[in-house]
């Protein structure tokens, strides 16, 4: 007869191969040959008539009185075999959230064996690493954490489980035993706490294990990792482990490419299915078509996927990688330093100033959305992002002075400010306050709309205001650039943010849950590249380029005999972009004032 075991196929994500491992079935105790962590699945809650109950998936399989198998979805009023004898079933409840399972693959020939006293195939199990390290190990602490203390507290329950039912001679001596705390008599021990910046600051810990890692919104883990896990890693002989299934471009992908880049310390691991016995290409062909593309690419393939409809192609998110930071702190993070010409002994200069802009998003400081600023290098393309700057909590009358600092060290970059919130008043406070010149204005034309402008006329204002044909068409822009390899971006919370950025209501900004602060700044940057101004911007160092390297040539040309410079009757020229001054004499030819006029201007 056929069963249901036989027609079912499990979707893991990861197998761990055990051996000298048992665990007890109703024929007794059989080996373990791997513990296997299935996808994700919603999580029931089975209650018998004695009020135990069963944590299990929907398709989780029990063993009814007379060797049918069920699903625990559907076997309310079923008697089940148990440990104890049989157990008549009260109650089924869908709990209302998903969950990775745990498996067992032993070695019998029914592939029975007992969970929470009943009767299961294949069904949860986890935390045999913690045992073991808690058994063999004295005086040892494992901090077990995930995103609600209530899902770590399963991961003990499931350790509580196992010591249960391993042989007396391996057990030891127990001092606590509830739900959230285990302390062994060898001086061991295992705690339960949420990820938030207080659940285990201040304790000393050997081994850091987090759930689900992927899981953990975005805001509590910038808060998290940043007060707790640098002091944990400080550790000589710490541990730390971080399992999860990807769940888009986070703080878990940041981990993991970092890893896979020697970076961070971690060991990144990854075992295609096709490295597993029975996971075969019609295997995955069934899982595909049973989970969907999308589905099949994160749980079975274990590819990082943002959100869907995102603004950028999936598959040119895919391709992006961050670079390490040269410097980072309080906020500000420096990818490349800035690019400036260097004057010779012979005072000639080699090499070229970078043209640089700041695009500026503004916030209250209130710990809410960011204010963020992105530094990208306009010289050539493709254009690139060299730092960033985001904080939710900085004072909007500091914010001005350092944007101004960071513009000025990037060779006076240009700056553009967003004025929809309080932006308005960063921008004159840079302008008349911080005296920074070189603010961008913005005009406005009733039948074009707003336009980047060089001047300051009645009709130009200080910053740009984000309007929806300016995010319409800076979001058009954005994504030709970045998919056409036009614009690079190496930052991990840039990265994040787009593979965020999804279409809503007939316009684009951040899933639920998650921002956008940065990724708007590079939506008005694209904006900005089609104006007539900014092409005359980066034109500018054209100019000067093509006058360094022909010049020499045009004097030769024009003066065949010659100059002779007589030091007096000279005439400076400061050129910014230049990074120091070049020298003209009065007594050039006719040419020579045209191409000055052509190429240069008084400052």
């Amino acid at each position: 007869m056929s069963k249901l075991s036989d027609s079912i196929t499990r979707k893991f994500e990861d197998i761990v191969d055990l051996t000298e491992w048992e665990v007890e079935s109703d024929t007794g105790w059989v080996d373990i040959s791997s513990i296997n962590k299935t996808i994700q699945y919603e999580v029931y809650k089975v209650t018998f008539e004695d009020f135990s109950e069963l944590l299990c998936a929907d398709d989780h399989i029990l063993i009814a009185f007379g060797g049918e198998e069920i699903f625990a979805k559907k076997s309310l009023g079923k008697t089940i075999l148990s440990r104890n004898g049989t157990l008549k079933v009260v109650s089924i409840e869908n709990l209302g959230y998903s969950k990775n399972m745990y498996d067992l693959s032993v070695n019998s020939e029914d592939h029975t064996y007992y969970t929470n006293n009943v009767l299961s195939h294949n069904t949860i199990t986890a935390a045999a690493c913690i045992l073991w390290y808690t058994l063999f190990q004295s005086n040892k602490t494992v901090a077990v954490l995930a995103n609600k203390s209530s899902s770590a507290r399963e991961v003990l329950h499931r350790y509580q489980i196992m010591y249960e039912h391993l042989p007396i001679w391996m057990q030891q001596g127990v001092k606590t035993w509830n739900k959230g705390d285990i302390e062994l008599e060898n001086g061991s021990r295992v705690l339960t706490a949420a990820t938030s910046t207080s659940g285990i600051r201040g304790k000393s810990v050997n081994w850091l294990y987090i759930d689900e890692a992927a899981i953990i919104p975005n805001t509590v883990a910038d808060e998290f990792f940043t007060s707790v896990y640098p002091t944990i890693s400080a550790g000589e002989t710490t541990k730390i482990l971080l399992t999860s299934t990807p769940l888009g471009y986070n703080h878990f992908w940041k981990f993991w490419n970092e890893a896979s880049q020697n970076l961070n310390g971690f060991t990144p691991l990854f075992i295609p299915y096709n490295k597993i016995p029975g996971r075969t290409e019609q295997w995955a062909a069934e899982q595909k078509a049973m989970l969907g593309e999308l589905k099949f690419n994160q749980e079975v393939l274990c590819k990082f996927l943002g959100s869907s409809n995102t603004l950028i192609a999936p598959d040119t998110i895919a391709r992006m990688s961050a670079k390490t930071y040269i410097h980072s702190k309080d906020g500000l993070d420096i990818i490349e330093n800035p690019v400036r010409a260097i004057r010779g002994t012979d005072g000639k200069y080699e090499g070229k100033n970078h043209i640089y802009i700041i695009i500026a998003d503004t916030s209250r400081g209130v710990g809410g959305d960011y204010s963020a600023f992105t530094v990208i290098d306009i010289t050539e393309y493709p254009y690139k992002i060299v730092a960033k700057y985001r904080d939710n909590k900085i004072n909007p009358l500091l914010y001005p002075t350092i944007i101004a600092k960071i513009a000025a060290d990037y060779n006076k970059a240009f700056v553009l400010v967003e004025i929809n919130d309080n932006g308005q008043q960063i921008a004159n406070t840079l302008y008349m306050d911080l005296e920074y010149e070189n603010v961008l204005a913005v005009g406005y034309d009733g039948k074009s709309g707003q336009y980047l402008s060089a001047g300051f006329k009645s009709n130009t204002t200080l910053g740009i205001r984000t309007t929806k044909q300016v995010k319409r068409l800076g979001c058009a822009l954005l994504k030709g650039l970045i998919e056409n390899d036009k614009f690079l971006i190496h930052d991990a919370d840039i990265i994040s943010e787009i593979s965020t950025f999804i279409e809503t209501k007939g316009t684009f900004a951040a899933d639920a849950g998650y921002h956008d602060d940065l990724v708007m700044t590079l939506v008005l940057f694209a904006w900005v590249t089609n104006e007539l101004y900014f092409k005359d911007m980066t034109n500018t160092n054209l100019r000067l380029d093509l006058y360094q390297n022909q010049i020499r040539d045009i004097e030769d040309e024009l003066t065949p005999f010659g100059i002779v410079d007589d030091g007096v009757n000279e005439e400076t020229i400061e050129i910014d972009s230049f990074g120091g001054d070049v020298w003209f004499h009065k007594d050039l030819n006719a040419e020579m004032e045209k191409l000055k006029n052509k190429w240069f201007s008084k400052v």
